[in-house]
């Protein structure tokens, strides 16, 4: 994550904790349970924010350790009551098969698209053999530095179509076993979870 998108994370992480909330209430149970079904032991949380995705995590019984490149949002998390570390999504801090499964939801849409295959690297890298990946992102064409609703400063987004995850994620030696479509509001989420291969 590029120190713009970082600076405005660590300036609004409340803002952005309060203007999500909704998003975590409707989120959907089956992506959740595809999680599940494959991920095992220690959970990482890829740029975890304030913790509601570990949340959610942890009601279904995973230790989860959460990794943010903010520290005001390490700060939230670990107020949350979990183990927390600031950590680059290109160079995880942690040894070679850590986790059982990583989540990685609407995190790596911060990461360049010249740039996603290091962070999936390292993804990889930290799970263990057949441990799940859960990859959030959001539908569209471009990237670019943008505001949104109440967040009024300048983030790094890249938005991408489902085939070309789907081409990004085999390249980068991940096996899709679920897909699902989730639109709380006006933008598209894609959603996939994918097995080490």
């Amino acid at each position: 994550m590029d120190e713009p998108t970082i600076r405005t994370y660590n300036e609004l992480a409340n803002v952005y904790d309060d203007e999500t909330k909704y998003f975590w209430d409707s989120f959907p149970q089956t992506i959740t349970d595809a999680f599940c079904s494959v991920a095992h032991g220690r959970v990482l949380d890829v740029g975890s924010g304030p913790g509601r995705d570990a949340m959610l995590l942890r009601q279904h019984g995973f230790d989860v350790i959460c990794l943010d490149a903010s520290e005001e949002m390490v700060r939230l998390s670990s107020a949350n009551g979990f183990d927390s570390v600031v950590g680059d999504f290109d160079s995880l801090p942690f040894p070679d098969g850590s986790f059982g499964g990583v989540w990685a939801y609407t995190s790596l849409l911060h990461a360049r698209k010249s740039e996603i295959g290091r962070s999936l690297a390292e993804i990889r890298r930290v799970l263990k053999d057949g441990g799940a990946l859960c990859l959030g992102m959001i539908e569209g064409d471009i990237e670019h530095y943008r505001k949104s609703s109440e967040m009024e400063k300048l983030r790094w987004f890249s938005f991408y179509q489902k085939g070309e995850l789907e081409d990004i994620l085999r390249k980068n030696n991940f096996e899709i076993v679920y897909f699902e479509q989730f639109k709380p509001k006006t933008k598209n989420y894609l959603n996939f979870v994918c097995r080490k291969s």
